[in-house]
């Protein structure tokens, strides 16, 4: 079964929305503390992404879903790289994993550029 990259991305988005939901404090733990309602933040987060994950199958309207998401997977980009700075951990309580936290950090970039590649035009 062939699975498009299309469908990945938009399980992906969706999957990790609803973790916003439910891991809330986990994902709260890496929005810096000098940030104001980081709860709040991080719910909206997770709204947004299950939002993308819809209109990524929303035919009209493609290019601009692709650029706002590219630029949405930028805005997220710094609580990854505070998250591996302040090696905060994905299970509380549990020590992190440097090599994890910073080996992950490049793996943002193909999702800014795949997400501009499904905004482009098909044709």
């Amino acid at each position: 079964m062939k699975v498009s990259f299309r469908t990945l991305y938009s399980i992906i988005l969706f999957g990790a929305g609803i973790l916003h939901f439910a891991r809330e404090r986990g994902f709260r733990r890496i929005v810096p503390k000098v940030i104001p309602f980081r709860r709040s933040i991080v719910l909206i987060t997770g709204i947004v992404e299950m939002i993308f994950s819809v209109l990524l199958w929303v035919k009209k309207g493609q290019q601009l879903t692709g650029k706002f998401l590219a630029l949405f997977m930028m805005a997220v980009f710094p609580a990854n790289v505070y998250m591996a700075v302040k090696r905060i951990s994905f299970r509380p309580g549990k020590p992190a994993n440097p090599w994890i936290l910073w080996l992950r950090l490049p793996l943002q970039f193909p999702l800014v550029v795949g997400a501009l590649k499904l905004g482009r035009k098909e044709g």
